[in-house]
Protein backbone atom coordinates (compact mmCIF):
# COMPACT_ATOMS: atom_id res chain seq x y z
CA UNK A 1 0.00 0.00 0.00
CA UNK A 2 1.78 3.56 -1.07
CA UNK A 3 1.18 6.53 1.23
CA UNK A 4 -1.62 7.59 -0.53
CA UNK A 5 -3.92 4.71 -0.41
CA UNK A 6 -2.83 4.86 3.37
CA UNK A 7 -4.26 8.19 3.97
CA UNK A 8 -7.19 7.27 1.91
CA UNK A 9 -7.83 4.63 4.84
CA UNK A 10 -7.54 6.77 7.42
CA UNK A 11 -9.70 9.57 5.86
CA UNK A 12 -12.20 6.82 5.70
CA UNK A 13 -11.78 5.28 9.17
CA UNK A 14 -12.82 9.02 10.78
CA UNK A 15 -15.46 9.34 8.34
CA UNK A 16 -17.20 6.18 9.18
CA UNK A 17 -16.64 6.46 12.64
CA UNK A 18 -14.43 3.10 12.70
CA UNK A 19 -11.73 4.87 15.42
CA UNK A 20 -11.21 2.06 17.79
CA UNK A 21 -8.23 2.74 17.89
CA UNK A 22 -8.91 6.32 20.16
CA UNK A 23 -9.01 5.84 23.86
CA UNK A 24 -11.48 7.88 26.03
CA UNK A 25 -9.06 8.77 28.25
CA UNK A 26 -5.43 9.94 28.73
CA UNK A 27 -3.28 6.72 28.10
CA UNK A 28 -2.24 4.97 31.21
CA UNK A 29 1.38 4.01 29.95
CA UNK A 30 1.82 7.73 29.36
CA UNK A 31 0.75 8.78 33.10
CA UNK A 32 2.93 5.77 33.99
CA UNK A 33 6.14 7.07 32.12
CA UNK A 34 6.34 10.39 31.42
CA UNK A 35 9.17 11.25 33.30
CA UNK A 36 11.04 9.08 31.46
CA UNK A 37 11.23 11.82 29.15
CA UNK A 38 12.88 14.46 31.85
CA UNK A 39 16.55 14.89 31.34
CA UNK A 40 18.94 17.28 33.29
CA UNK A 41 19.96 19.16 30.25
CA UNK A 42 16.20 19.23 28.70
CA UNK A 43 13.85 19.48 32.01
CA UNK A 44 10.17 19.10 30.69
CA UNK A 45 8.82 22.43 31.54
CA UNK A 46 11.03 23.75 29.30
CA UNK A 47 10.71 21.90 26.65
CA UNK A 48 8.35 21.01 23.20
CA UNK A 49 7.02 17.67 22.79
CA UNK A 50 5.93 16.31 19.51
CA UNK A 51 2.56 13.78 19.14
CA UNK A 52 2.48 12.82 15.49
CA UNK A 53 -0.50 11.35 14.00
CA UNK A 54 -2.29 12.42 17.34
CA UNK A 55 -6.35 12.27 16.20
CA UNK A 56 -8.25 13.72 18.78
CA UNK A 57 -6.24 12.00 21.79
CA UNK A 58 -6.67 13.56 25.02
CA UNK A 59 -3.18 12.98 25.63
CA UNK A 60 -2.61 16.39 24.16
CA UNK A 61 -4.84 18.25 26.96
CA UNK A 62 -2.76 16.57 30.02
CA UNK A 63 0.74 17.11 28.30
CA UNK A 64 -0.02 20.89 28.19
CA UNK A 65 0.50 20.81 32.11
CA UNK A 66 3.77 18.77 31.54
CA UNK A 67 5.47 20.33 28.65
CA UNK A 68 6.34 24.11 27.66
CA UNK A 69 5.09 23.28 24.01
CA UNK A 70 3.17 20.49 23.07
CA UNK A 71 2.76 19.98 18.98
CA UNK A 72 0.19 17.46 17.49
CA UNK A 73 0.12 16.53 14.08
CA UNK A 74 -2.81 14.97 12.50
CA UNK A 75 -3.74 14.21 8.57
CA UNK A 76 -7.68 14.36 9.39
CA UNK A 77 -9.51 17.52 9.28
CA UNK A 78 -12.80 15.77 11.17
CA UNK A 79 -10.03 14.19 13.85
CA UNK A 80 -8.69 18.35 14.31
CA UNK A 81 -12.49 19.45 14.53
CA UNK A 82 -13.62 16.91 17.02
CA UNK A 83 -10.99 17.35 19.42
CA UNK A 84 -11.87 21.14 19.66
CA UNK A 85 -15.27 20.77 20.00
CA UNK A 86 -15.04 17.93 23.00
CA UNK A 87 -13.02 19.98 24.36
CA UNK A 88 -15.05 22.82 24.35
CA UNK A 89 -11.41 24.88 22.93
CA UNK A 90 -11.73 27.57 20.38
CA UNK A 91 -8.40 27.79 18.61
CA UNK A 92 -6.97 30.42 16.86
CA UNK A 93 -6.72 29.63 12.97
CA UNK A 94 -3.66 30.28 10.66
CA UNK A 95 -1.48 28.68 7.53
CA UNK A 96 2.00 27.20 8.15
CA UNK A 97 1.70 25.64 4.35
CA UNK A 98 0.58 23.07 3.65
CA UNK A 99 -0.61 22.61 7.39
CA UNK A 100 -3.94 24.06 8.62
CA UNK A 101 -2.52 25.22 12.49
CA UNK A 102 -5.19 25.77 15.07
CA UNK A 103 -3.05 27.08 18.45
CA UNK A 104 -4.71 26.95 22.22
CA UNK A 105 -2.44 27.97 24.46
CA UNK A 106 0.84 26.18 24.66
CA UNK A 107 -1.12 23.72 21.97
CA UNK A 108 -0.40 23.60 18.42
CA UNK A 109 -2.07 21.28 16.12
CA UNK A 110 -0.95 21.26 12.60
CA UNK A 111 -3.48 19.46 10.18
CA UNK A 112 -1.90 17.29 7.32
CA UNK A 113 0.38 15.48 5.76
CA UNK A 114 3.11 14.67 8.67
CA UNK A 115 5.73 13.24 5.97
CA UNK A 116 5.19 16.91 4.22
CA UNK A 117 6.69 18.01 7.78
CA UNK A 118 10.41 19.86 7.69
CA UNK A 119 11.57 21.81 10.95
CA UNK A 120 10.60 25.25 9.26
CA UNK A 121 7.17 24.30 10.30
CA UNK A 122 8.23 24.32 13.62
CA UNK A 123 8.96 27.85 13.80
CA UNK A 124 12.47 27.51 15.53
CA UNK A 125 10.76 25.67 18.26
CA UNK A 126 13.33 22.67 19.09
CA UNK A 127 11.50 19.10 19.81
CA UNK A 128 13.15 18.08 22.64
CA UNK A 129 11.08 14.90 23.35
CA UNK A 130 8.48 12.95 21.12
CA UNK A 131 5.28 10.18 22.18
CA UNK A 132 4.24 7.91 19.53
CA UNK A 133 1.41 6.06 21.11
CA UNK A 134 -0.33 4.52 17.62
CA UNK A 135 1.78 6.54 14.64
CA UNK A 136 4.72 4.01 14.26
CA UNK A 137 2.11 1.30 14.39
CA UNK A 138 -0.78 2.59 12.23
CA UNK A 139 1.85 2.51 9.44
CA UNK A 140 2.96 -0.49 6.88
CA UNK A 141 6.23 -1.73 6.85
CA UNK A 142 7.13 0.56 3.39
CA UNK A 143 6.58 3.40 5.47
CA UNK A 144 7.86 3.10 9.15
CA UNK A 145 11.62 3.63 7.72
CA UNK A 146 10.67 6.76 6.00
CA UNK A 147 8.72 7.50 9.44
CA UNK A 148 11.75 7.12 10.94
CA UNK A 149 13.45 8.99 9.09
CA UNK A 150 11.43 11.95 9.16
CA UNK A 151 11.18 12.35 13.12
CA UNK A 152 14.82 12.09 13.19
CA UNK A 153 15.11 14.88 10.54
CA UNK A 154 12.73 16.99 12.96
CA UNK A 155 14.43 16.47 16.26
CA UNK A 156 16.65 17.87 18.20
CA UNK A 157 19.60 15.80 19.73
CA UNK A 158 19.96 13.87 22.61
CA UNK A 159 15.82 13.95 21.86
CA UNK A 160 13.96 10.89 24.06
CA UNK A 161 10.83 9.23 22.27
CA UNK A 162 8.31 7.38 24.33
CA UNK A 163 7.04 4.45 21.86
CA UNK A 164 4.17 2.63 22.73
CA UNK A 165 4.01 -0.31 19.75
CA UNK A 166 1.90 -3.57 19.58
CA UNK A 167 3.39 -6.85 18.31
CA UNK A 168 1.42 -9.88 17.22
CA UNK A 169 1.75 -13.61 15.72
CA UNK A 170 2.45 -13.20 12.07
CA UNK A 171 0.03 -14.38 9.09
CA UNK A 172 -3.13 -14.32 10.88
CA UNK A 173 -4.35 -11.12 10.80
CA UNK A 174 -3.49 -7.59 8.74
CA UNK A 175 -3.14 -4.55 10.14
CA UNK A 176 -3.71 -1.33 11.46
CA UNK A 177 -2.77 -1.52 13.99
CA UNK A 178 0.18 -2.97 12.47
CA UNK A 179 2.57 -5.29 14.55
CA UNK A 180 6.33 -3.99 15.41
CA UNK A 181 8.19 -6.49 17.44
CA UNK A 182 11.01 -5.96 19.09
CA UNK A 183 13.32 -6.59 16.46
CA UNK A 184 12.20 -4.40 14.22
CA UNK A 185 12.23 -1.51 16.92
CA UNK A 186 15.77 -2.02 16.84
CA UNK A 187 16.49 -2.31 13.37
CA UNK A 188 14.67 0.84 12.93
CA UNK A 189 16.00 2.93 15.87
CA UNK A 190 19.58 1.66 14.96
CA UNK A 191 21.36 4.64 14.81
CA UNK A 192 19.52 5.56 18.42
CA UNK A 193 22.37 5.92 21.43
CA UNK A 194 20.12 4.17 23.61
CA UNK A 195 16.65 1.59 23.39
CA UNK A 196 15.41 0.62 26.37
CA UNK A 197 12.57 -1.22 26.95
CA UNK A 198 10.48 0.33 30.08
CA UNK A 199 7.66 -2.19 29.65
CA UNK A 200 5.90 -5.09 28.05
CA UNK A 201 2.28 -6.68 29.10
CA UNK A 202 0.17 -9.21 27.56
CA UNK A 203 -2.93 -7.75 26.12
CA UNK A 204 -4.12 -10.76 24.82
CA UNK A 205 -6.76 -10.99 27.19
CA UNK A 206 -8.59 -7.71 27.15
CA UNK A 207 -8.52 -7.85 23.30
CA UNK A 208 -11.37 -9.54 22.19
CA UNK A 209 -11.10 -8.88 18.38
CA UNK A 210 -7.49 -10.66 19.06
CA UNK A 211 -9.30 -13.18 20.30
CA UNK A 212 -11.89 -14.03 17.76
CA UNK A 213 -8.75 -14.33 15.39
CA UNK A 214 -7.41 -16.58 17.39
CA UNK A 215 -4.37 -15.45 17.83
CA UNK A 216 -2.48 -16.76 20.08
CA UNK A 217 -0.32 -14.21 21.52
CA UNK A 218 -0.09 -10.15 21.38
CA UNK A 219 1.82 -8.00 23.32
CA UNK A 220 1.81 -3.99 23.99
CA UNK A 221 5.87 -2.84 24.58
CA UNK A 222 6.57 0.52 25.41
CA UNK A 223 10.04 1.83 24.47
CA UNK A 224 12.53 5.11 25.90
CA UNK A 225 14.63 5.85 22.44
CA UNK A 226 17.29 8.43 23.09
CA UNK A 227 18.11 9.85 19.23
CA UNK A 228 21.85 10.61 18.71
Amino acid sequence: MDLQQEQQQWWARWQEGRIGFHLPEVNPLLIRHVHALATETHPNETSCILVPLCGKSKDLIWLQSYFHQVIGVELVPQAVKAFFEENQITPTHSLRDPFATYQHGNLTLLQGDIFQMSSKHLEDQPIRTVFDRASLIALPNELRKNYVALLRSLVSPNTKLLLVTLAYEDGVISGPPHSVPENEIFDLFAFATNIELLEKQDILPESPNFQKARLRWAYEAVYLITFP
